[in-house]
């Protein structure tokens, strides 16, 4: 198959997908299309749904590519997939959902009040409607049993500021590849994004554990 053939077929199911996406999944030796003679790329249905088998997990799962590069690489070894402890998966945005501040604290198992206290720290942020997006949830929920143990907002200030000094390290390392000017730039940057997010968080929460394993003796 062309690579024209092969962005027709994969169009019906991702709608999205273009020829610069598809050769920068080769350039990222996902894919391996066979070149004929004068160049041309020629796909094997085998490539097709390797290609296929990618696209569906970065769309449902929000892999980064090097994991699903590691999983395919174990499957062809007859390993098991690989299935890190802390991956960009589980920092997928989540639906376009907007509620109301008393669905949110219904939703949160707090009261108003105190969505009104994470909001003034910072933590929660509404748009000009006054409404709070789908994270918000996860955000109050957790501030929530938090503050049974004598954690409340005023404490959360620093989690806020270290997690914004973290996206900045991880904004920062990103940006030069974001403004190579290369077709593929805004993708790779995104992939590195991701990719480091789950790694600064493992590394986070390593560190944390660890601190307070010596503190506790």
């Amino acid at each position: 198959m062309t690579i024209g053939a092969v962005l027709k077929d994969l169009q019906q199911e991702f709608p999205e997908i273009t020829v610069s996406k598809i050769r920068f999944l080769e350039s990222e030796e996902l894919v391996f299309p066979a070149r004929t003679s004068s160049g041309y790329r020629k796909y094997t249905q085998s490539d097709v749904s390797r290609l296929r088998y990618i696209l569906t997990l970065q769309r449902d799962n929000y892999l980064p590519l090097k994991v699903i590069k590691e999983q395919l690489e174990s499957q062809s070894l007859g390993g098991s997939a690989v299935t890190p402890l802390v991956s960009a998966e589980q920092f997928r945005p989540l639906s376009d959902t907007r509620m109301t501040r008393s669905r949110l604290a219904t939703e949160a198992n707090i009261d108003e009040n105190y969505v009104s206290e994470l909001e003034k720290a910072g933590l929660l942020v509404s748009d000009a409607y006054g409404e709070f997006d789908a994270d918000s949830v996860m955000i109050a929920h957790t501030a929530g049993q938090l503050r049974v143990y004598g954690i409340d907002s005023r404490h959360l200030k620093s989690v806020l500021q270290a997690a914004s000094r973290e996206a900045d390290i991880i904004g920062r390392a990103a940006a030069p590849t974001a403004k190579s000017g290369k077709d593929d730039a805004k993708q790779k940057a995104e992939e590195m994004m991701r990719d480091m997010t789950a790694m600064m968080v493992s590394l986070h929460g390593v560190l944390v554990k660890r601190q307070v394993n010596r503190d506790i003796g």
